[in-house]
């Protein structure tokens, strides 16, 4: 069984969701053997919903085979791969950027209600650079640019600065591709365990509220709800039970 866990978050974070074996691609993603079966869970659910699989994706980028089950059987591929198949600069072309997509989750604190607003954004970001602060970078951008999209009580100066909740890293760097990205599902279903940890969407709990959140970060029926939250759960622990149907 294969398990792909995009590179990116904290230390701490990147084992995160407990891959044991040989990596065998590094890159903007890692791909893993020996690990759950949660990977199999998601390519066969994107599957059937006629979609593309995670390791479609990874096949696409890195250009490896790990969908051709029948060539590995045959014996058409190496079985351990070099360390690194990240693209190599040619001599004289180091530091060449190479791009991707980083997904955050972050939350505001009100000061005068004491509740809090979380939400996520993405920014597109040069692999080859520190992630964390590529992830603060996101963050400060949207928290300066906030909130001209929602409710007009987040535009007060009654909340302080936005703080880094996670963030993972994938290569839709089209934003319309972005449902290719296994980091994109892992930050959605990061969002609303978030809001749920915190009290909850004004929508789902009604007066008092709980939280700075008019509405949920991914809607109960959902038809992509539940794999966004196994996504999270499987990467970074679960954080609250889902909440969608």
């Amino acid at each position: 069984m294969l398990r792909l866990v995009p590179e990116g978050g904290l230390a701490a974070e990147a084992g995160a969701g407990g891959a044991v074996g040989e990596a065998v691609v590094v890159g903007g993603a890692v791909v893993a053997v020996v690990g759950s079966g949660f990977l199999v869970c998601l390519t066969a659910r994107a599957a059937a919903d006629g979609e593309k699989t995670p390791i479609d994706v990874a096949d696409k980028y890195y250009g490896t085979h790990f969908g051709d089950v029948k060539g590995w059987i045959q014996g058409q591929y190496p079985t351990q791969a070099p360390p690194s198949a990240a693209p190599k600069p040619e001599p004289g072309k180091s530091d060449k950027k190479r791009l991707g997509r980083i997904y955050v989750t972050y939350t505001k604190l009100n000061k005068t209600t004491h509740r809090y607003y979380a939400g996520r954004t993405s920014m597109v970001v040069d692999l080859t650079q520190s992630l964390e602060f590529q992830a603060i970078a996101a963050v400060l951008l949207r928290d300066k640019n906030h909130h001209t999209d929602e409710n007009a009580e987040l535009k007060n100066g009654a909340f302080a600065d936005a703080e880094v909740d996670r963030f993972d890293v994938g290569i839709a760097i089209d934003y319309g591709q972005r449902y290719d990205d296994v980091a994109h599902w892992r930050i959605r279903g990061r969002e609303q365990q978030l809001i749920d940890s915190l009290g909850g969407a004004r929508s789902d709990t009604g007066e008092p509220y709980r939280t700075e959140n008019a509405v949920r970060g991914v809607a109960k029926d959902n038809p992509r709800g539940r794999r966004f939250d196994e996504a999270a759960t499987e990467f970074w622990g679960p954080l609250h039970p889902y909440t969608g149907y």
